[in-house]
């Protein structure tokens, strides 16, 4: 059981040290002078990801070293619903981004979107395109 909980920590370290890059990446976005559309709504979320992980990964460590059943429970509960809530994000990026509603931008091989494309998930970019051909 010692050895159990000496991984437990030991994993629990390196998620936090892990989420130090998360959280610095969103603090860079919102540092940067040319805010883009883009920019502006990833950078909160980054934010809160990383200090969400940051603090369940704490609780586990705590609860891991001092053997606390309670911060065990909370680091369980709370993982589960980062974990949950990162899978819906994922889905939910899947979901605009499938449908092809990108631009397509000189000497790029990737598509450009833009975020007042998505007003309505049900193909409104796609009426638009459709009504200027």
């Amino acid at each position: 059981m010692r050895t159990g909980n000496h991984l437990i920590g030991f994993l629990n370290f390196l998620t936090f040290l892990l989420s130090i890059p998360i959280l610095g990446g969103g603090i860079w976005l919102s540092s940067r002078a040319n805010n883009t559309d883009c920019l502006k709504f990833l950078q909160w979320p980054l934010i809160v990801i990383g200090v969400s992980i940051m603090i369940v990964s704490l609780a586990g460590f705590a609860g891991a070293c001092y053997r606390n059943t309670f911060l065990m429970y909370l680091y369980l509960w709370a993982m589960f619903v980062i974990i949950a809530t990162l899978v819906g994000f994922i889905i939910f990026a899947y979901a605009v981004t499938d449908k092809g509603s990108g631009r397509p931008v000189l000497n790029r091989v990737y598509l450009e979107y833009y975020l007042q494309d998505y007003y309505g998930l049900a193909g409104g970019a796609r009426e638009e395109s459709e009504l200027l051909e």
